[in-house]
């Protein structure tokens, strides 16, 4: 993996996502603006006015040429279509902690700590199938696809037993295992956070209490540790696959809501 050598910062923003050469950003969780730059020169393009109430999460996709926001305080996803134009549908156990993202198929995958379970949408929001996991999946935190049927996560918290790094495939059964108990050991995790997969089906993990990005196999076999990369913690990382970009978006919080104050390119 490389580092860029220029780092972009971006002051106040909620939620980022690159569709095409545009870059759009959400400033607040209940921002009223969703931004539109260039993603090269970041030129400012103009903007189309939106009501959320507490932003999660935000994806594009480039076959459908739409965004995807996902609004925590009120369980729903909310579609954009590029020209504008919204729509919006209701997911049952989404919560302020869900987390969204884009398969091979082009399906939403939405994930759902609290009940243990990843739910795929079609873009006009039909449920297409859910992933329940199993009883020893404590505090899930992230999820993605890694290849067509199987998923990759992150699970653990605190005084958890277990902190580590899991796929799973369509039926929730546990295939391949990364970390155990917490340590700072570099085959261990405390905390594992957000994850990004490269087009190489590469794992690049962030664990998030000792501070470094795990790299790993698409079997999560260990490849290598970063350490240095994190400036503080509350953050999320995302990837332009393309590109081989990795975002990093950093928060606060305030009055127990979190804000995300700016991203970095890696």
């Amino acid at each position: 993996m490389c580092f860029a050598d220029k780092i972009r910062t971006q002051e106040n923003a909620r939620a980022v996502a690159i569709l095409d050469n545009e870059m759009f950003i959400l400033a607040s969780p209940s921002s009223s603006e969703l931004r539109i730059y260039d993603a090269n020169s970041y030129t400012f393009r103009g903007a189309v006015k939106l009501s959320v109430r507490d932003v999660v999460g935000m994806v594009a996709c480039g076959f459908y040429n739409c965004l995807y926001i996902a609004d925590g305080d009120v369980s729903c996803i909310i579609r954009v279509e590029m020209p504008s134009k919204l729509r919006s549908w209701k997911v049952n156990d989404m919560d302020g902690k869900s987390v969204i993202s884009l398969t091979s198929s082009r399906c939403l995958l939405v994930v759902c700590p609290k009940a243990k379970n990843l739910k795929l949408f079609s873009t006009d929001g039909s449920l297409q199938s859910v992933v329940q996991l199993q009883p020893e999946i404590v505090s899930l935190t992230f999820a993605v696809e890694l290849t067509p049927g199987k998923y990759v996560l992150t699970h653990g918290s605190g005084g958890d037993t277990l902190h580590r790094v899991c796929v799973v495939d369509d039926e929730g059964k546990i295939l391949h295992i990364h970390g155990g108990l917490s340590g700072s050991y570099p085959t261990l995790l405390d905390s594992p956070g957000s994850i990004v997969v490269d087009k190489n089906g590469f794992v690049y993990v962030d664990d998030v209490s000792n501070q470094r990005l795990i790299v790993l196999t698409p079997n999560l076999k260990y490849v290598q540790c970063l350490t240095g990369v994190f400036k503080q913690s509350y953050r999320r990382l995302s990837m332009d696959k393309e590109s081989g970009n990795v975002f990093v978006m950093y928060s606060y919080v305030s009055n127990g809501r979190q804000y995300i104050t700016d991203f970095y390119e890696i």
